[in-house]
């Protein structure tokens, strides 16, 4: 033990030999720092940066800004001593308001301050407000905006009790995207209701209301008692040859699928519109290694204008936003619209015969894409995705469609199916 208590003393020693000074008073900390001197402010929605000269004073340790929303509230922010600038912001509206910028040192001795006036332009919810839009679409209304600077908005949906004239909560959507565009639905169709919409941001601000009066369009989920699968393949005319897939060397035009099978699976095409959500058992399935883009195509059993489409990934751990779970999706509609699917053109650039629906990405709730290390890594709003689906408003076409491909051009990760789509359950909506 004695070499161990002879190299304590050593470093308890030269701890000691540092000094009180040197330890816990760094050099200048006693001293008033020197001031900052403001060189520039650049005003934005809804907030500024102030850009300044740091002094040549090894005292300072950082800058503090503290200044005064207009409701009143008293916000601060620091910069450390290696930038030149600080951002101020939470203005609720537009005008001049006074910051104070402290330089503070190591032993947190303030500056006097340095007073600029800043002049934010007008804030991101109240830009996002002037250009809302509330429109009707298929049972409910649409709502878009523009929220060019990334900010996190919540917008609030309102519908109006014809009884009583109360406001009734409807449903919040939360986003930071530039281009805001939200759905709210299950509202009775074809008839006018009152709808408004307020939009806050992260500081507790609130817009004005902005109401609209409109009369949302009928939509059912079409019977997938009706719905059959259409064998295609760009290398028969007449759409009765599937090839063998042994290698997987198929051409990238290549509309046809074979399906994966393991000992006890119940895995085939129908499974995609069987009703069963939650079972990861019972999915769509293709072979492993196949190539991609990978496709399929549903005959719906009668003609319809689509509104939207949903997808539900295959209902297991090892799938959710990882392996099979499709990513990247495009979905086509036929032009044709009769009842021998052998007629359908099989050439997808052929924009005569095949309607382009919608490219759509399939993210994470939080909007990214990048797949899940472990099984158990989801977040609460990612799981409540897996339980809803992902809905995927289909673009608007002036004629009803029978035959519909969806495309899977990327799913999140290989895995140890790893080329494989898996998907656990669709539903298409529209009207007759």
């Amino acid at each position: 033990m004695k070499p161990i208590k002879t190299a304590l003393f050593i470093v308890l020693t030269i701890f000691y030999s540092c000094g009180d000074d040197q330890v816990n008073n760094p050099t200048g900390s006693t001293e008033v720092p020197l001031q900052v001197k403001v060189t520039e402010v650049k005003n934005i929605s809804g907030a500024s940066i102030i850009y300044y000269d740091r002094p040549n004073d090894e005292n300072l340790q950082y800058v503090k800004a503290i200044w005064t929303t207009d409701d009143g509230l008293e916000y601060n922010q620091t910069a450390s001593f290696y930038t030149d600038s600080v951002l101020v912001d939470g203005f609720g509206k537009e005008g001049s308001y006074k910051v104070k910028l402290y330089s503070v040192s190591h032993g947190q001795t303030f500056s006097e301050p340095v007073e600029v006036t800043v002049n934010p332009m007008r804030p991101p919810y109240l830009v996002a407000y002037d250009n809302l839009q509330i429109m009707p679409t298929f049972m409910g209304i649409r709502v878009t905006t523009e929220n060019e600077t990334g900010a996190k908005l919540a917008f609030r949906t309102f519908r109006q009790d014809e009884a009583t004239g109360e406001w009734m909560e409807v449903g919040t959507y939360y986003t930071l995207n530039p281009g805001v565009e939200y759905f709210n639905r299950e509202h009775e169709p074809d008839i006018e209701q009152n709808f408004r919409v307020q939009i806050r941001d992260r500081w507790g601000h609130w817009s004005p209301p902005k109401d609209t009066v409109c009369s949302p369009w009928f939509e059912m989920e079409l019977p997938k008692n009706l719905f059959k699968e259409v064998a295609l393949c760009n290398l028969a005319g007449d759409g009765s040859y599937v090839p063998d897939q042994t290698g997987y060397t198929l051409p990238s035009n290549f509309w046809g699928h074979k399906m994966h099978s393991w000992s006890g699976s119940a895995v085939s095409f129908d499974r995609l519109f069987d009703g069963t959500v939650g079972n990861g058992s019972q999915c769509y399935h293709t072979k492993p290694l196949a190539p991609f883009p990978q496709h399929f195509t549903i005959d719906l059993g009668d003609r319809y204008n689509l509104s939207r489409f949903v997808l539900w990934p295959r209902n297991d751990a090892s799938n959710q936003f990882r392996g099979g779970h499709p990513q990247i999706v495009r979905v086509y509609g036929a032009a044709y619209n009769g009842d021998n699917p052998s007629e359908l053109q099989d050439d997808i650039t052929d924009s005569e015969a095949w309607l382009d629906l919608g490219l759509f990405y399939l993210s994470r709730a939080d909007g990214s894409f990048d797949p899940y290390p472990g099984t158990n890594d989801r977040t609460a709003e990612d799981n409540e995705i897996i339980a809803n689906g992902h809905e995927m408003t289909l673009n608007a076409i002036d004629q009803p469609v029978r035959y519909v491909r969806v495309q899977v051009i990327k799913c999140f990760a290989a895995s140890a199916h790893a080329g494989a789509v898996q998907i656990g359950e669709i539903s298409f909506f529209g009207a007759n």
